[in-house]
């Protein structure tokens, strides 16, 4: 399973990503996971490609990491970025209810 968590607190917001979909393979490939990582690989470059203060962004084999100040002057154009990047998450976690979850605070 796949868990993409939310949180805004203390004037960060963070963005974690944890997990492998499982969806089954299709000629080799975990096309849920394929989906997952191809989202978080959009969003790790749009942020940065926008210079957010105090930006901290890391990824590894089935993980995601990503913290930005909410103080940032972008900050706007930052959650526009993650607000249509989580609509793609939650669409996957529609289709695919048992290998993705998404938890916001």
């Amino acid at each position: 399973m796949t868990e993409i968590r939310l949180t805004h607190h203390e004037g960060k917001t963070e963005l974690t990503i944890m997990g492998h979909c499982n969806a089954g393979r299709i000629n080799g490939f975990d096309l849920c996971c394929c989906a997952v990582s191809m989202l978080t690989h959009t969003l790790l470059k749009s942020l940065r490609d926008i210079n957010l203060k105090d930006f901290e962004g890391r990824y590894g084999g089935g993980w995601c990491y990503i913290r930005f100040s909410d103080t940032s002057k972008k900050k706007q154009k930052a959650y526009i970025i993650i607000e249509t990047i989580m609509k793609g998450f939650s669409m996957l976690e529609e289709s695919y209810p048992a290998n993705v979850k998404i938890f916001k605070q």
